[in-house]
C-alpha cells in the first residue's frame, strides 16, 4: 500500500495565495469576458472539483460574486470619472449584453441607477462591496512581500503641484476626485502631460473618519486663481526619498506602505523627515486592470 506524500515546504499558504493571484488578475483583466471554470482553476493549479471551495477560503467570498463586484468596480470607477463613456459601452465592457441587465444589475447592487450614480458616486451599500473586494485582494503579511533591494534611494527637487485636500471618511472620496478630475479636464492635464500624486496626510486606520485628509494632486507650475474645483498652489517638498514601486489593486496598498515602516526603515538606518509621505501614480484603474496599476510609493528621510 502506498502511503501519500507529505505536501511539499512549497505548497505553503503564500503559494496558494500567489496562485488565486492569478485567478484575481485574470478576472480583473478581462471584465466582458465569459469566465471558463476549467481554465481558472487551472490557473490556479487545482481541480474544477475543488476551485470555488479553496477560492472561497483564501480569498474570504465566492467566485461569482468575486467576479461581479470586480465588474461592478471598475464600471462604478468608468461610471464616475469618465463622463463621456455611454452607458451601452460600460454595460457590454462589464459582460452585459444590454444597458437594461446592467442598469437592473448595477441598481441591485450599489442601491442607484448608473446614471444617478454619475451625479452622486458614494453609496453604503458600495462601501461594504469594496471592503469585500479589499479582503479579498491582500496577500498574507510577512517579511517576504518586497525585498530590502526593491528599495531605492533617490533625491527630488520640490515638486510645483495643484493641490486639493479631501477631509472626511475614504469612502466618501469620490466626489473630491470628481472635482479633481474636471479641473484637470479643463486644461488638458491628462496623467500622460502632468504627473499624478497623492499626499497621505493621515491614517485612515489612526484617525476620525471626519478628520482624515487626503490630498490629490497634479505636476502644475503656473498660478492657480481660485476656481470651483477648490484646488491650490502647492508644492511636494524635495529631498531625500526612499521610494517603493508597487504593481497591483490599492487594497494591498496599505501592506506595502506598512511594509517599508516595519521592515525596511529599521534596518535602513535612516530617519524619516516631517513631511508627508506620498504616492506618484504611474498607471491607473479604470484605465488598466486593478491587478495593473502602479505606484511609486515615496518615504520622505533625512538627509544622510
Amino acid at each position: 500500500m502506498n502511503t501519500p506524500a507529505l505536501p511539499s515546504p512549497t505548497d505553503s499558504p503564500q503559494r496558494w495565495q500567489a496562485r488565486m493571484q492569478r485567478v484575481l488578475r485574470h478576472v480583473d483583466a478581462q471584465p466582458g469576458a465569459a469566465l471558463d471554470l476549467a481554465g481558472l482553476s487551472a490557473l490556479a493549479h487545482s481541480s474544477p472539483f475543488h476551485f470555488h471551495r479553496q477560492f472561497a477560503a483564501l480569498c474570504g467570498l465566492p467566485l461569482a460574486r468575486y467576479v461581479l463586484l470586480s465588474r461592478m468596480r471598475r464600471a462604478a470607477q468608468q461610471l464616475a470619472h469618465r463622463p463621456a463613456l455611454p452607458v451601452l459601452e460600460v454595460a457590454l465592457a462589464s459582460g452585459y449584453e444590454s444597458p437594461e441587465a446592467f442598469t437592473r444589475a448595477f441598481r441591485r447592487l450599489l442601491g442607484k441607477t448608473p446614471s444617478q450614480w454619475r451625479r452622486d458616486p458614494r453609496s453604503a451599500r458600495w462601501a461594504a462591496c469594496e471592503q469585500q473586494l479589499h479582503l479579498a485582494e491582500q496577500w498574507p503579511m510577512n517579511d517576504t512581500i518586497f525585498s530590502l533591494a526593491q528599495v531605492r534611494l533617490e533625491r527630488r527637487p520640490d515638486v510645483p503641484v495643484a493641490l486639493l485636500v479631501h477631509r472626511g471618511p475614504m469612502q466618501d472620496l469620490a466626489p473630491s476626485l470628481q472635482r479633481f478630475i474636471a479641473w484637470r479636464r479643463e486644461r488638458q492635464l491628462p496623467p500622460s502631460r502632468a504627473a499624478t500624486y497623492n499626499l497621505l496626510y493621515d491614517d485612515p486606520a489612526s484617525v476620525a473618519p471626519a478628520d482624515c485628509r487626503f490630498g490629490l494632486a497634479v505636476a502644475w507650475e503656473a498660478p492657480v486663481p481660485p476656481n470651483p474645483q477648490g484646488l491650490v498652489a502647492s508644492r511636494i517638498e524635495g529631498g531625500l526619498h526612499a521610494v517603493l514601486r508597487h504593481e497591483g489593486p490599492d487594497a494591498s496598498l496599505d501592506q506595502a506602505i506598512r511594509w517599508l515602516y516595519g521592515v525596511w526603515l529599521p534596518q535602513s538606518g535612516h530617519e524619516l523627515r516631517d513631511a508627508p509621505p506620498f504616492l506618484h501614480r504611474l498607471r491607473f484603474f479604470p484605465d488598466v486592470p486593478a491587478h495593473e496599476a502602479l505606484v511609486e510609493i515615496h518615504l520622505p528621510l533625512q538627509a544622510a
